[in-house]
């Protein structure tokens, strides 16, 4: 399969999902990992809804550098992106994937997302822009070469 062609497998893998595991580092440098409800667009930048007070926002504002992983037990296939945040402000830019986003943390207006159950908070909506993704498809080859494409 040819870089193009691989490259729309792993965004279509990445839209047709909605929780990957973010891993940040503390202030102490302490790694951390989390399942976070995620929307995308078409450059692989992961947007996701966080709240002021929790570990997640301290620890991103204090080093944007992360990683995202996306997996499934429905399929083969594994998304890894490392990357860098930025704390978005503008509505404008960010109305479109506000919309997607809502639609995975309450789908049919069912209010189970983590977020609505934590603590009253500012909420803050982060990007995170890619410097690096690789993709698995474990189902075909037999060799890490004919397995992980770097996009």
């Amino acid at each position: 399969m040819e870089q193009t062609q691989q490259r729309e497998a792993a965004l279509s893998f990445l839209t047709s999902n909605s929780i990957g595991a973010l891993a940040t580092v503390s202030t102490e440098g302490t790694p951390r990992v989390r399942l976070v409800y995620y929307a995308t667009d078409p450059d692989f930048s992961i947007y996701f809804l966080s709240l002021e007070n929790t570990r997640k926002t301290i620890d991103i504002r204090s080093n944007t550098k992360a990683a995202f992983v996306v997996s499934s037990n429905d399929s083969h296939h594994t998304l890894q992106i490392e990357g860098l945040f930025e704390e978005m402000t503008d509505t404008a830019t960010f109305g479109p994937v506000i919309d997607s986003l809502t639609k995975h943390l309450f789908p049919e207006n069912d209010i189970s997302a983590p977020i609505t159950h934590l603590d009253k908070s500012k909420p803050v909506f982060f990007k995170l822009s890619p410097t690096w993704i690789r993709w698995g498809d474990f189902s075909k080859g037999t060799t890490s070469e004919e397995v992980f494409f770097e996009l």
